[in-house]
């Protein structure tokens, strides 16, 4: 049932003709049977195949109380290019004779032509079950009323996408102004990095130096201590060999000679041993610093690591969902039904999703190795407390002991009244002074401080009670005061009170952990040992 598409279809009548809408055709004289007692025919996708050149939506057989009644319906979509689609169906069938003038006017009822036209006016009043079903499923509308319908829906929905597009217009600046305002936060943040990069890499080219420094000064010292033993073993070697030249009177003498020599030889080895041994853990310390310097150096680089990624995420995630609401506002302006738009809005949706996946599993990450690092601080912080503890009040542990940092070296005191006044009473005197300085230096009223160049507080040497300690007592006394005052700002600037700290007595320096505790077991075991 091929017709011919490409001529216009001609106005029926005028404008003011009624047709069934949703627009609908009327098949008639299908080819029915009798089957147990009911008719039956061609099923309607059949017959929507036949009629496909008019693209119906759907064919519907109409049913009476007899079975198939011989006529079908066929829907056609409700917009004017379905209208069209039903004018040029019933044109098809108007140009064959099989309209609906050939099927009121047919002089063979036994054919089995198929007859089809138009659902109007008249159609939708029958009283059997045509009339029915088209009163049930449509309505009578003329194409005036059509298109003024359409034309207040269109207005309708173009106003409603002028206010949809004026507020997405709106959170699309809002947008922009968050994203340059989160631009300047990344700006600012990279420079701060690059601020801290800075700051490290002098601190470590500083700690890299005073190390070799040190490593040279110990090297230097090695060095003059081997000459000062090979002249000893030379010496000692000459003068045995003039001992074997001696008599048999004289050899006596040289053999107690020779024995004191041969003690100060013992003496020397032992010596150039524990030099030797003072070498290895002079080594020993350095490689643990450069493998601390390593570590610590590596955890930067980590955390430089997270905090870009992270930034990288979120600035991924802002720009996601700026363009989704760039492809929502598309979307409402009539293009939900392009399916590679609807592909990218959905793809897009499922890539911001995994984004904030990441992000979420990389902040639990940081926070739980914050949480873990700072039981690690805990756990080292009450293990120092408590060796704190166990050292104060002894001596020292060989080099390693508790030093209170603030408190003044009585022997400078001692030293400077022994100069001045000889030997007599110098303990007395110098215990007055001593704790008459330690009052001082611990009254928080008085603040002997200026800033320095870096910014850090350093000794106000035109300090009226300074001056008069360096003109009463000499410098050192006047040494030992402003270590104290250096060191009790360091610790307990406000309340000015001591604080005990590990020290390593012959280097002069604060004390490790590590090196605490090793110096700890070491003399334990020595003592074991002594008992045992």
């Amino acid at each position: 049932m091929e017709g011919n598409i490409g001529n216009k279809p001609k106005k029926q009548k005028t404008e003011e003709e009624h047709f069934v809408w949703p627009w609908k055709g009327i098949l008639a004289n299908i080819p029915t049977q009798l089957k147990e007692g009911r008719l039956v025919g061609e099923s309607g996708s059949k017959l929507r195949a036949q009629l496909s050149s008019f693209n119906p939506l759907k064919v519907n057989p109409v049913w009476n109380y007899q079975g198939h009644s011989g006529f079908a319906i066929v829907d056609f979509a409700t917009d004017m290019v379905g209208f069209k689609n039903a004018m040029y169906f019933e044109i098809d069938f108007e140009m064959k004779g099989q309209g609906k003038r050939g099927w009121e006017g047919r002089f063979n009822k036994n054919g089995e032509e198929l007859f089809g036209w138009v659902a109007r006016e008249d159609d939708y009043q029958r009283n059997d079950s045509i009339g029915e079903y088209l009163r049930r499923h449509g309505n009578l509308k003329n194409l005036a009323e059509l298109e003024r319908d359409e034309k207040v829906k269109n207005d309708r929905l173009v106003a409603g996408l002028l206010v949809d597009v004026e507020v997405k217009n709106k959170n699309l600046m809002e947008l922009e102004n968050k994203c340059a305002a989160n631009e300047v936060a990344v700006e600012k943040i990279m420079q701060q990095r690059e601020q801290m990069l800075c700051a490290y890499s002098a601190e470590l080219e500083k700690m890299n130096r005073l190390s070799s420094d040190h490593l040279k000064r110990v090297m230097q010292d090695n060095m003059k201590l081997r000459e000062v033993l090979e002249s000893k073993k030379k010496e000692a070697e000459h003068t045995n060999q003039k001992f074997l030249q001696l008599s048999t009177m004289e050899r006596e003498r040289s053999r107690q000679e020779a024995s004191r020599l041969a003690k100060e030889m013992k003496s020397i080895d032992l010596a150039s041993i524990e030099r030797q041994k003072a070498d290895v853990e002079v080594w020993k310390l350095v490689k643990e610093h450069k493998k601390e310097k390593e570590a610590h150096m590596k955890r930067i680089l980590q955390l430089e690591q997270q905090l870009h990624t992270k930034q990288k995420l979120e600035l991924e995630i802002h720009q996601l969902k700026v363009q989704l609401e760039e492809i929502e506002v598309m979307k409402n302006v009539g293009r939900e039904d392009d399916p590679a738009w609807i592909e990218k809005f959905e793809s897009m949706q499922e890539e911001l999703k995994d984004k904030i996946e990441e992000m979420e599993e990389m902040e639990s990450l940081n926070q739980a190795l914050i949480i873990r690092e700072s039981r690690s601080n805990e756990e080292l912080e009450d293990a120092r407390d408590e060796l704190l503890k166990a050292l104060e009040g002894r001596l020292s542990l060989a080099k390693i002991g508790v030093k209170r940092m603030g408190e003044i070296d009585q022997k400078a005191f001692k030293n400077a009244r022994r100069l001045k006044f000889g030997k007599s009473k110098v303990d007395e005197e110098a215990a007055v002074l001593v704790l008459k300085w330690q009052n001082e230096i611990q009254n928080p009223a008085w603040c002997p401080f200026k800033p320095g160049p870096d910014g850090k507080d350093v000794i106000n040497e035109e300090d009226e009670k300074l001056q008069y300690l360096k003109k009463e007592l000499s410098d050192e006394p006047y040494c030992a005061v402003v270590t104290a005052l250096l060191e009790i700002n360091e610790y307990n600037p406000v309340q000015r009170c001591l604080v005990p700290e590990l020290w390593h007595f012959k280097e002069k320096r604060k004390a490790s952990l590590k090196e605490a505790v090793c110096c700890t077991v070491n003399c334990w075991k020595y003592h074991r040992r002594s008992r045992n």
